[in-house]
């Protein structure tokens, strides 16, 4: 499904511009022995009596929690394990594996070496990839150093809708393959604020990577919420 942004070039020119995510789709098509298509379908798996942390807790002997795995299968329950799940919904659980009404969501900042430097109610994010201030262009980044940097989670590619944004997008795109660079991107007055796509969404540092060749271009936007630091 294609969704709009509102991004600017060098110049300080802004564009709504198309962008689509690009699945690629499996090679590979599994059947059944007869032809037949194969369908995913979820099962339940068990309940929260039959799982290892329940029994656990229950059996705090290690020998004799394996004793009663071998002689008595108390992770199956024989009426429910297997059934077809139609709907599910999410339910948050204690340290009991009780059913608990009341979460507080807190984020949790890791330091380098993996140490918990800082625990904080997570802000509330509101979605900046079609404002009135458009994305911007900041840093300039060699490609073959931004894969020792950053982990992409994901990429959109960007499309025109006519043929001014064609000029607009093929523009960007020729400029960034000439300097062999990825553009970080940003949303806010200066453009260093990170992009969030919906409301209440993850934040994430942005990349544009442009190619052109024979009056032909692409152009994607990288995304990341993972940055590598040495220890």
């Amino acid at each position: 499904m294609a969704r709009t942004i509102n991004i600017a070039d060098s110049k300080g020119r802004n564009a709504e511009i198309v962008f689509i995510g690009n699945t690629k789709k499996p090679t590979l098509k599994q059947i059944t022995q007869d032809g037949r298509d194969v369908d995913t379908i979820r099962v339940l798996k068990g309940t929260a009596k039959n799982s290892f942390e329940y029994l656990s807790k229950k059996n705090k002997d290690p020998e004799n929690l394996v004793k009663e795995f071998i002689n008595a299968d108390p992770e199956i329950d024989l009426q429910l394990t297997g059934r077809f799940i139609q709907s599910a919904t999410r339910v948050y659980i204690d340290e009991q594996l009780k059913p608990v009404s009341r979460v507080v969501v807190r984020e949790r900042v890791y330091s380098p070496d993996g140490t918990l430097k800082e625990e904080r109610i997570p802000k509330e994010t509101l979605a900046n990839i079609l404002s009135e201030l458009p994305i911007r262009g900041g840093k300039l980044f060699p490609k073959k150093e931004v894969g020792h940097k950053f982990v992409f989670s994901r990429k959109y590619q960007l499309t025109h809708i006519n043929g001014l944004t064609f000029d607009f997008l093929y523009t960007i795109a020729k400029d960034l393959q000439e300097q062999e660079a990825l553009m970080m991107v940003g949303g806010g007055p200066k453009g260093t604020e990170p992009l969030v796509f919906q409301d209440g969404g993850k934040s994430y540092r942005a990349f544009l990577e442009g190619r052109e060749k024979s009056g032909k271009y692409i152009l994607l936007l990288h995304l990341s919420n993972l940055e590598l630091k040495a220890i």
